[in-house]
């Protein structure tokens, strides 16, 4: 079977490459060359060979398919430009986290910037009467390089006003939107305007207080009782002190100090104990005695006037002693706070009970002569942790006070 396909095959290829001569006339001669079937085979297997390589050749250069690699070649290649893609993938993606969290970062930072300008805001719109607190920016005032009066919870030492505005102020270092950037410029310029009309204000109060003669630190100090106000840490959360302090804390601790001088101001006795028209027959001192004629200290001020006299109280609070109490006769004793006690002797009638809240103006009694009195007359007293104080000075400052 097999020499029989043999002998089929042979003669086929005898059929398609028989032997051939090829005639050559040169010189006037004759030659001729003889292709045999064996050169025909090698001659058309040399050119078949030439034609696969230079099919091989374009196929790598246009596809990269090289067809003598090997598969675990191919494989290592692949592997390795998956591997140079997923490698390039991790750092994109390692930089988009570190982008987005500087992002989070810088708007945690600057929202919580915004929210603590917005409560200070919110704090000072619900202040009555406060100068500069809703005024617009480009903020002018007099005496800005005067150095103000302490507050008494400045983180700092105080400097000139306009020192102590301008160099104030947030310095966040974040990259923002404009609109971002615009509200944080907004704030920043009404907390400057509103923390010059706090600063103003707090020193008006001090400087009502010191025209009368009276310190306010030792007042607010002498007070005692409960404590409270805003927590404000001396180191800020950003770690920086001095300039970098944030407005909102210096405007939150100017803030409570106002709250506490105008409650002090409005607790303090400063309006007059009668109504009517009166003559002061007596000050606050030394003085001989109405009924030994013996030098004694006379502890307030009297009042002659009409019997039944409309007494007011001086200052608002609370009724803590109405009856009589030995020279003084029919007294009424009123504690506004702040260890300020009035007393209010000699009275005819009282028309107020202990315990009861009472308002500056608000008529407690009627001027009488009862108790060690020589006429009708109102023995008025100012006491401030038990000692008794001059009237008169509180008289002048409520002078500046209306």
């Amino acid at each position: 079977m097999f020499n029989e396909f043999k002998e089929d095959a042979h003669q086929r290829v005898l059929q398609i490459f028989p032997e051939r001569q090829i005639y050559l006339r040169a010189s006037g001669e004759l030659k001729y060359l003889t292709l045999t079937t064996l050169h025909q085979l090698a001659f058309v297997a040399a050119v078949g060979f030439l034609c696969l390589w230079f099919v091989l050749s374009i196929l790598n250069m246009i596809l990269g398919i090289n067809p003598f690699s090997t598969p675990s070649e191919e494989m290592r290649r692949v592997e390795a430009r998956y591997e140079r893609m997923l490698a390039d993938s991790r750092a994109k993606e390692e930089n988009a986290k570190l982008l987005l969290s500087e992002q989070r970062e810088s708007f945690e930072r600057m929202a919580a910037s915004l929210q603590a300008k917005h409560r200070t805001l919110t704090e000072l719109a619900g202040t009555d009467n406060l100068p500069g607190a809703a005024s617009a920016p480009n903020v002018t005032y007099a005496d800005a390089d005067r150095v103000m009066a302490p507050t008494m919870r400045d983180a700092d030492e105080r400097t000139a006003l306009r020192t102590s505005i301008e160099t104030r102020g947030i310095a966040t270092g974040l990259t923002l939107d404009s609109a971002m950037t615009a509200l944080d410029e907004d704030q920043n310029e009404i907390l400057m305007s509103a923390e010059v009309g706090l600063i103003e204000r707090i020193d008006a109060s001090r400087a009502l207080l010191g025209e009368a003669g009276l310190d306010a630190d030792e007042l607010l100090e002498g007070a005692g009782g409960g404590k409270g106000g805003p927590f404000i840490p001396l180191i800020p959360l950003n770690g920086k002190t001095g300039a970098f302090l944030p407005r909102e804390a210096a405007i939150e601790a100017r803030l409570a100090e106002v709250e506490r001088l105008d409650s002090l101001v409005e607790s303090l006795p400063f309006g007059h104990p009668v109504l009517d028209e009166t003559v002061l027959t007596s000050d606050y001192g030394t003085r001989s005695d109405p009924f030994t004629g013996r030098p004694t200290m006379h502890a307030g001020h009297d009042y002659i006037g009409g019997s039944g006299a409309p007494i007011v109280a001086t200052a608002p609070g609370t009724v803590r002693f109405v009856g009589r109490k030995g020279a003084y006769g029919r007294t009424v004793e009123i504690d506004h706070g702040y260890g300020y006690i009035t007393r209010y002797a000699h009275l005819k009638k009282t028309f107020v009970k202990r315990g009861q809240r009472v308002e500056t103006g608000e008529k407690i009694g009627g001027m009488g002569s009862t108790g060690r009195s020589t006429a009708t007359h109102l023995h008025y007293e100012v006491r401030f942790q038990g000692r008794a104080q001059d009237p008169a000075k509180y008289l002048k400052a409520g002078r500046y006070v209306q």
